[in-house]
């Protein structure tokens, strides 16, 4: 038999392009920043300062539902209350 005839993906261990995992699970974070705990400071900075959960969420580049979240659970924390 000629040689690549009989020599195949399977045969030479090399995987298909398509077969492969493109992704390694769920990103850490949205936005622009590494970690949860970076995001976090950023968008607990920025309300310090006045800004509005809008206009952190442009800055950010994460939903203003997410940076509304991260402020209440914040306060929670601050005031150790749980708002419903």
């Amino acid at each position: 038999m000629k040689k690549g005839m009989t020599e195949t993906i399977y045969t030479t261990g090399e995987r298909h392009p398509q077969s492969t995992k493109l992704f390694n699970g769920r990103p850490l974070t949205k936005g622009n920043y590494a970690t949860r705990a970076e995001l976090e400071e950023v968008v607990l900075d920025r309300h310090n300062r006045g800004y509005g959960y809008r206009r952190i969420s442009r800055i950010v580049g994460v939903s203003d539902v997410t940076v509304a979240n991260i402020i209440k659970r914040w306060k929670e924390k601050r005031d150790g209350t749980k708002d419903n």
